[in-house]
């Protein structure tokens, strides 16, 4: 949209290369629209103030006054032709708006050739560069409509617009240099003139506004830039501040214009423009302000006449010429540097490959002469810029089908993406010291954002409270960490923090508008998570909102979870099965007589992966299974341990409440509605691969788009389930990392004094309790050696376990 503020750079690059090749027979391509009135001036002239006029065309017969500000002296007034010839002119060159064209007498025609329609192209690609980097294009007929409108508005309206007001400040120099155009000429009136002005304007803000309400958007986002791009175009060529007066900061506002706002607009059309996107574009769109420096070579006696401080001007030929070929080059190798490190060697070859038949040509045409090369040089400098562009857009695509969300990759890009996933596998896990440093840290995390949560949990505090107090402790520690690093680290929320309550299963985080309150009595269930450069610990814990020790039913559910996990901690060790933890954990529950909750499942964890496909059930039943597994040295788990009093099979109530999703990296279907298509598109920028709450999108769109994504498979539901009331249900989780030495349980939370009136005698629970989670020091070797029959089985010294000892009496 507000790439409709065209970069006079491109803008004059593309129309020099067009007008060589449509009019070969002119010998010397001047800059036209935005730059036009540095053009060089072949006379010498006094700045006075005067007045003069220039014929009407013949179909007007009127006299057109044109009142110039301090230009023209009486030597340049008598230069100037009355009228333009009546023949000899291009009506190709006409129609596309650039020099050399015919004499016209239709209106229309004449409309048409203000807006310069040669300078619509490269906006256009901006903005299908931009669609395709959302990740969220499709080739239905409501996005292509949707496409050729943005891009209506960023060519027609407002590049028209930008052109046509441009020429009007530049209509007294046009009187000297080409006084055949539209308004010198006398061809088009002021007042048709200005009427265009304001007709393209408000078409193009209009068909913004129309794209936002299409879109979905909440915030007008392409209106804003649509409204921007125009005052940026006003300010370039209008007074008092006439940016163009300015080599250094004009000539960037027309690069960055080109590159970045095409892009932008496409993007935030499709998906959402985020500060990254804003920063790169803005940062490579220098090599734009190489390219306009590219036609300020011609005008330097004209520019110096005018007080416009060009660079060629302002820093002599010489010096400008390498300011020039610099802002292009260093940009570009910038760029190829940024796509190397991003681990993408092959994309920052190309661009190399791109960039050196452009530098052969600064040295061989345009070092050697930048008045006589530059159109032959701009051919060259345009298509590396481009190609920068492009260089991004294709990266940006390729994230996308790394994290899942597009499936229609070439066999290169997935080649690719399976040898990092590959790579990743060897590399990433508790072998590498700085894996298990930012697990721990994580950890450490978790550890106090549960407390902080514990001490809001009080009778009649809103639950909803909490839980977002949860999130923005993770949010507010994680960002303090990594901020110097090389490479950006992800981090922050890897499980919204949920609070249930007695027989709420789990899963509960409600939206801002939910008025559920804590009561005195209640059986919470406190699950959270934290990740730092996708490795993850989570943790759950339960807690009763009571003073004193828990008692009856109570006490056993929590005993029974608690003594489950720490079952399972002893069991989840290298060379033990999957399936042998499961009846463990089955076993202590009917201890205290209650059931564990079917559907449960541990998962081992990976870098960005919460849910691994080696897993195993807390509880088997006829209707799930999971694949038989032995757990190895370096795996990462979450145990999740969750017990009831009631049957152990709870119920979905209210679909309404689940609020906590994760998205589905395998599925490819195209959305219909376009509210789907906008909270799928904020969702994989912000939340790729870790679940994520409702609550932390637009709470009236995440209404409407949320459905048709979790009906479609987008997104996986986390949902809250019930027991019977009455029913009280215990959670609890941890992280453990099976390090060489033995399991290192790293997220916990001491329990509250326990009094059940249930007792562990099983002397097989009692020996799983026995076993060691250290492997012991100096003595492993030994002990094997004299067990050689027990795979598995190292010498062991009993640990006390670290809650209370009554959750096994």
């Amino acid at each position: 949209p507000p790439e409709t503020i065209l970069s006079a750079a491109s803008m004059t690059s593309i129309l020099n290369t067009v007008s060589s090749i449509l009019a070969s027979r002119v010998s010397s391509v001047d800059r036209v629209g935005a730059l036009s009135l540095q053009n060089p001036v072949s006379v010498e002239f006094t700045c006075r103030r005067s007045a003069w006029s220039t014929l009407d065309s013949n179909s007007s017969g009127k006299r057109f006054v044109v009142r110039a500000a301090e230009t023209d002296t009486d030597k340049a007034k008598s230069q100037v032709p009355d009228k333009a010839p009546a023949a000899g002119g291009s009506s190709i060159n006409q129609l596309l708006g650039i020099k050399g064209a015919a004499q016209e007498t239709n209106k229309w025609k004449i409309r048409l050739q203000l807006t310069k329609p040669v300078t619509w192209p490269p906006l256009v690609w901006g903005v299908v560069c931009g669609a395709a980097a959302s990740g969220n294009f499709h080739w239905t007929p409501e996005d292509v409509a949707k496409s050729i409108l943005c891009m209506m508005m960023s060519g027609p309206c407002l590049t028209g617009y930008t052109q046509t007001i441009n020429d009007w400040y530049d209509r007294e120099i046009d009187a000297i240099n080409e006084p055949y155009r539209p308004i010198p000429s006398g061809a088009i009136s002021e007042q048709e003139v200005i009427t265009q002005v304001w007709v393209l304007l408000l078409g193009g803000l209009g068909i913004a506004g129309v794209l936002d309400v299409w879109a979905g958007h909440t915030t007008p986002t392409l209106f804003y830039l649509a409204l921007g791009g125009s005052l940026l175009s006003y300010i370039y060529s209008a007074p008092p501040l006439k940016l163009k007066q300015n080599g250094w900061v004009g000539n960037f506002a027309l690069g960055a214009s080109y590159i970045s706002l095409p892009w932008w607009a496409g993007q935030a059309l499709f998906g959402t423009l985020t500060p990254d996107v804003v920063v790169l574009t803005l940062l490579y769109s220098i090599a734009g302000l190489g390219i306009a420096i590219v036609n300020d070579f011609k005008s330097v006696e004209g520019d110096r006449a005018m007080g416009l401080q060009s660079l060629p001007v302002a820093f002599g030929t010489e010096a400008a010429k390498w300011i020039c070929v610099s802002a292009i080059d260093v940009t570009q190798l910038s760029v190829a540097g940024y796509l190397l490190a991003s681990g993408k060697p092959y994309y920052a070859l190309a661009l190399l490959a791109l960039i050196i038949p452009q530098i052969v040509f600064q040295f061989k045409y345009f070092l050697k002469d930048p008045v006589k090369y530059d159109v032959k040089y701009q051919c060259t400098a345009i298509f590396g810029a481009r190609y920068i562009r492009d260089g991004f857009g294709i990266k940006s695509l390729n994230e996308l089908c790394c994290d899942g969300s597009l499936r229609h990759c070439g066999p290169q890009i997935w080649a690719e993406m399976s040898s990092d996933d590959e790579r990743d596998e060897k590399e990433l896990d508790l072998a590498s010291p700085e894996v298990v440093t930012k697990y721990k840290s994580a950890a450490e995390i978790v550890n106090k954002a549960l407390q902080v949560v514990l001490a809001e949990c009080k009778p009649k505090a809103k639950i909803v409270d909490i839980c977002e107090k949860g999130d923005a402790f993770i949010k507010e520690q994680t960002g303090s960490m990594y901020k110097n690093a090389k490479k950006k680290i992800d981090r922050g929320v890897a499980f919204p923090t949920c609070v249930s309550v007695n027989n709420t299963v789990g899963h509960f985080s409600p939206l801002a508008s939910d008025e559920t309150l804590l009561e005195e009595g209640d059986m919470l269930k406190i699950d959270m998570g934290c990740h730092i450069d996708g490795f993850i610990a989570l943790v759950a814990h339960t807690h009763v909102l009571h003073d004193g020790p828990v008692t009856g039913r109570k006490a056993d559910v929590l005993a029974a979870a608690n003594t489950a996990a720490e079952v399972a901690l002893r069991l989840v060790r290298p060379g033990k099965k999957n399936h042998a933890v499961t009846e463990a954990i089955q076993k202590v529950a009917e201890a205290y007589d209650c059931k564990i909750v079917e559907g449960v499942i541990s998962h081992q964890m990976k870098q960005n992966v919460i849910d691994g496909s080696k897993c195993f059930l807390s509880v088997s039943t006829p209707e799930t299974r999971v694949d038989d597994a032995e757990f190895l040295e370096n795996e990462v788990y979450a145990i999740d341990i969750v017990a009831s009093t009631g049957d152990g099979k709870p119920k979905l109530l209210d679909e309404k409440q689940t609020t906590v999703y994760k998205k589905d990296a395998d599925v490819n279907y195209q959305l219909k509605m376009k509210a789907s298509r906008f909270i799928f598109s904020e969702i994989k920028e912000n939340f790729p691969h870790m679940p994520f709450t409702a609550r932390s999108l637009e709470e009236k769109r995440a209404r409407l788009g949320l459905v048709e994504c979790v009906n479609h498979g987008h997104l996986l539901p986390y949902p809250v389930l019930y027991e019977k009331p009455g029913d009280f249900v215990a959670q609890i989780k941890f992280t453990v990392l099976l390090m060489p030495n033995g399991s290192d349980r790293i997220t916990s939370h001491s329990l509250q004094e326990l009094q059940p009136t249930k007792t562990v005698d099983d002397p097989e629970i009692k020996g799983w309790l026995a076993l060691a989670i250290k492997k012991k020091k100096g003595g492993g070797k030994k002990k094997k050696a004299k067990k050689a029959g027990e795979k598995g089985e190292t010498s062991t010294e009993a640990e006390p376990m670290e809650t209370s000892s009554n959750a096994q009496e």
